[in-house]
């Protein structure tokens, strides 16, 4: 499967991948490795299949139906808090059964439920044996496409936070003040997002200011603070261009994450992968809000991607 998504677009890393062990391998503890490297990811594809072989007492009936294996069902639960439900992917083979938090249904299940491949939330293929995967590609390629473009409010990151808080604090406030300011002159307020966060992302910030002739402005609030940004003309209009240096905070957040003593060694694609998808989701948020909280103001706003 994984070489069937790199065919189409996807970097696919598979589970055993994310475990380079530097110890003995049985001393290795496998925990840690998944708390650091499962958020650098976009997606989860887990495969459910029916390895296990389960009996239950449930109100005064036994029940006994196929399972995936309890480490499994645990990295799911990791994945979901992690990427977000619309992130976690499960292919389901037809037998076996999902959890009563999956599939919202508690109690006895009937044999029909079993076979049942709605997940609430948890994105859900049910396949009746592996030969039948190849019908699953399209699906799949097509869902993961989709939700590339839709932020998960549900992950770990700093992105979504920040984006919320610089949605509310600069933006909303500022084509307040743009509305008020130098009410005779065009004007458009500008917003990029870079596409990669790095150490020096404050410094390549300055730079780009400074190398496209971008000037220093502070905008005069008639209540509360002021704003500082940065503005140049084009023709006619003003426009002002803000590069957000909250962005930063999701650099802080996955040095942390990626220092978790997990025994293994140096992954530096995780850290790119993560760096990018906070990026992405920065700029997803923005978007995203933009869309359902537009603020009334006679100033366009654009919200694009930079590669600084």
């Amino acid at each position: 499967m994984a070489s069937a998504l790199e065919q189409c677009g996807f970097e696919c890393t598979l589970w055993t991948k994310l475990f380079t062990r530097q110890n003995e391998e049985l001393k290795y503890a496998l925990l840690p490795s998944l708390l650091k490297k499962i958020p650098t990811f976009d997606f989860a594809i887990i495969l459910a299949t029916p390895d296990e072989l389960v009996s239950r007492d449930r109100n005064g009936q036994t029940e006994e139906y196929k399972v995936m294996r309890d480490n499994v069902i645990f990295e799911i639960g990791l994945c979901i808090m992690a990427l977000g439900c619309n992130k976690t992917i499960i292919l389901q083979q037809k037998d076996v059964y999902l959890f009563d938090d999956l599939i919202g249904i508690s109690g006895i299940h009937s044999k029909n439920s079993l076979l049942s491949a709605s997940a609430l939330g948890v994105k859900c293929f049910t396949f009746s044996d592996e030969d039948k995967f190849d019908s699953l590609y399209a699906d799949i390629v097509e869902y993961m496409k989709l939700e590339q473009e839709i932020f998960s409010p549900i992950v770990i990151g700093a992105a979504c936070s920040t984006a919320v808080g610089y949605f509310n604090m600069f933006i909303k406030r500022m084509l307040l003040l743009l509305d008020e300011y130098n009410p005779q002159s065009q004007k458009e307020l500008r917003i990029l997002i870079p596409e990669y966060i790095t150490s020096t992302i404050f410094t390549e910030i300055r730079e780009y200011y400074e190398k496209n002739g971008f000037c220093r402005i502070v905008v005069p609030a008639v209540k509360g603070r002021d704003i500082a940004t940065f503005y140049r003309m084009e023709g006619e209009t003003m426009v002002f261009c803000d590069i957000p240096t909250s962005i930063g905070a999701s650099y802080q957040t996955a040095q942390k994450i990626l220092s978790v003593d997990a025994a293994d060694l140096i992954d530096k694609n995780a850290e790119v992968r993560f760096l990018k998808k906070e990026a992405n989701m920065f700029y997803l948020t923005l978007k995203k809000l933009m869309e359902i909280n537009t603020p009334k103001s006679n100033t366009p706003v654009s919200i694009d991607l930079l590669r600084v």
